[in-house]
């Protein structure tokens, strides 16, 4: 996508996490941090060492002072960051981060617990990312909110971009989004499976995606329609249901094709710093329910193109995907204006032109075009030549 947006640069990428791995003078030391930052966490297996090692005040300040002595303000036009862990800004390099998420976000999931919160001078350093950074770009509008409220951050430093899909585009696609090829496309679900309907669920994490909820859903779902199916992509469970099938873990091309035999996709997530699942599935005009959590408002407008419920709601979730199922016809209405919303918001060129227009303001003596980095850890661009 940055390779896209900014053909005049060159990109040179950083992987925060190699960086620090290549330094093993700092493991006794940082180990003395994790046990007293994150000690009761790792007891109350809120967190694991090895999670907790890159999480450290230590981690985060060596990183920032490493980053300082690496990158010569003199050879870059600006610097990118993808994500809010570390701040890996230079002075003299405006400095751009991406971010799907803040610390303080998890404070808006209902069921979050308080104590797994990080450390007070962890959340100090966090804040600093947003204060030196030159403009913030978000993935989804309740993340631009958060900075405002959370971190006191100006609204004109903040804007949402978006994000595109991260699977390949389908067989017959003619454009990038991933225009499916028309004989592929039922003309309604009845047609596109004989008599049966078939929902999909797309996630690693079982329990936070709301997994368990959803399989409550889905037996009341059989009493209306005794014919309806769940594919479960994700995780590896044994799982002794009438019509489910747990596919497991799967490689992108092999994903491609559970979304294309599907009908209807149901994620009920509980807690979701954006969920790129949705995005995929609108691409392949899927109709969405999904819970009112993170992003998820901002992909899946209710009644447009899918269902909204509140996390936990057990009968809201039956409902609506009964609702999807007894109409076919207005279903895929809903999986079509989906497409449209993807096609518009969530593709990758759209988002680097969005991102380009806002660095290229900041930006005194550009180069002739422009490019963006891989969407992957922090990244300096410099001219060619």
């Amino acid at each position: 996508m940055l390779a896209a947006a900014f053909p005049e640069y060159e990109i040179d990428h950083f992987s925060v996490l190699d960086l620090l791995k290549q330094h093993r003078e700092w493991v006794a030391p940082n180990l003395v941090y994790v046990a007293v930052q994150y000690g009761p966490a790792i007891l109350r297996r809120h967190l694991n060492i090895r999670g907790a090692y890159f999480l450290t005040t230590f981690a985060f300040k060596r990183l920032r002072q490493m980053m300082r002595r690496t990158l010569d303000p003199a050879r870059y036009a600006f610097s990118f960051q993808l994500q809010s862990l570390y701040d890996t800004s230079v002075p003299g390099i405006p400095h751009f981060v991406y971010t799907d998420h803040t610390h303080l976000s998890n404070l808006q999931y209902p069921d979050f617990d308080r104590r797994r919160l990080r450390p007070r001078s962890w959340r100090a350093l966090e804040r600093t990312v947003y204060e030196n950074a030159t403009a913030i770009f978000t993935r989804s509008s309740n993340v631009s909110s958060d900075l405002m409220q959370f971190y006191g951050v100006p609204p004109q430093k903040v804007e949402c971009v978006y994000a595109g899909s991260n699977l390949p585009e389908p067989p017959g696609s003619a454009d990038p989004i991933c225009e499916l090829d028309a004989a592929r496309r039922p003309s309604t679900l009845a047609a596109s499976h004989g008599s049966q309907r078939r929902l999909l669920f797309v996630g690693m994490d079982w329990e936070r995606k709301g997994g368990p909820d959803l399989l409550q859903a889905f037996r009341r779902v059989r009493q209306d329609h005794p014919d309806a199916r769940l594919t479960i992509v994700g995780p590896e469970m044994a799982l002794d249901e009438p019509n489910c099938e747990v596919a497991g873990r799967v490689n992108p091309s092999q994903l491609e094709q559970y979304y294309a035999n599907a009908d209807i996709f149901c994620l009920p997530t509980r807690r979701e710093p954006f969920g790129i699942a949705f995005v995929e599935a609108m691409t392949h005009r899927l109709p969405i329910v999904g819970t009112r959590v993170g992003a998820v408002p901002d992909m899946v407008e209710d009644g447009l193109n899918g269902y909204l419920v509140e996390p936990g709601d057990i009968a809201g979730l039956h409902r609506a995907l009964s609702r999807m199922l007894a109409d076919p016809a207005a279903t895929e209405r809903m999986g079509e204006r989906g497409f449209e919303r993807a096609t518009e918001r969530y593709n990758w060129a759209n988002v680097g032109k969005r991102i380009r227009a806002r660095i290229m303001k900041h930006i005194e003596t550009p180069p002739a075009e422009s490019a963006l980095p891989e969407p992957c850890r922090s990244t300096a661009l410099r001219p060619h030549g």
